[in-house]
């Protein structure tokens, strides 16, 4: 446990990939996700470091094959770590890349728990390393080159903000009127539509997605605003943020 209470519920999260297995840890990176999404400090070491690097870009360079063999090396920078884990983590719970056949491929073992221990060990504690390190104010690696990359991503213009935050009204206003819904639920809902008008105004590719993650898991089960989360939903989709 650290010592800034500010990060218990991140150390607690993270803590809880190293008590999972590779089998069940669908469940682990989701809660992960919406438990940085849902806390706007989080967010803010996201936001940052997502303003200095692609996911895409860190991806690429990130996979090695040398005569060592194939591997995978997080970037020095750690702006940049944090951008490729928390998008990498990401594209595990979206499904569009395996978590299983990513942690077999670069962390070959005899038994799947050790291989998915050694993914634990050079990839969730790094990152978890790194964002405390900024979360806490410590100044980045003094070699460690900071880069604003060229977004390769579909931009999210003002009309798809505007279009975006016509539902995100009409979520907030049926969340309120609704009597079913308990005092903490109202307040994690309104954290995850403050967040996601928050994102869409930064017109981040990485951000929107993370926050959505957010929003879909808080309200998705929740028939009475169903049409409301489609029509968002089919908005990321018609302009390129999520597939």
């Amino acid at each position: 446990m650290d010592n800034n209470p500010n990060l218990d519920k991140f150390s607690h999260s993270l803590n809880a990939f190293y008590s999972s297995r590779l089998i069940i840890v669908d469940k682990t990176i989701s809660d992960f996700l919406k438990m940085l999404a849902q806390d706007n400090g989080y967010m803010q070491i996201v936001a940052d470091s997502a303003r200095t690097s692609s996911f895409k870009q860190e991806f690429q360079k990130a996979i090695v094959n040398d005569e060592n063999g194939l591997s995978f090396r997080l970037p020095m920078n750690r702006r940049h770590l944090i951008t490729l884990v928390v998008g990498l983590l990401f594209e595990f719970d979206r499904k569009d890349i395996s978590v299983i056949e990513f942690v077999r491929k670069f962390y070959p073992m005899e038994a799947s728990h050790d291989s998915y221990m050694a993914f634990c060990d050079n990839i969730i504690k790094p990152f978890g390393e790194a964002f405390k390190a900024l979360y806490l104010g410590h100044e980045e690696d003094e070699h460690a080159s900071v880069t604003v990359a060229d977004m390769e991503e579909k931009p999210f213009n003002d009309k798809a903000k505007e279009e975006c935050d016509y539902w995100l009204n009409l979520i907030m206003g049926g969340m309120l009127e609704d009597s079913s819904f308990t005092k903490q639920e109202q307040k994690d809902a309104l954290t995850m539509i403050k967040g996601m008008s928050y994102v869409t105004e930064l017109a981040n590719p990485l951000l929107i997605k993370l926050v959505w993650i957010g929003l879909k898991n808080t309200l998705g089960h929740r028939k009475s605003i169903y049409r409301e989360l489609k029509e968002i939903e089919t908005i990321l989709i018609n302009y390129g943020v999520i597939d």
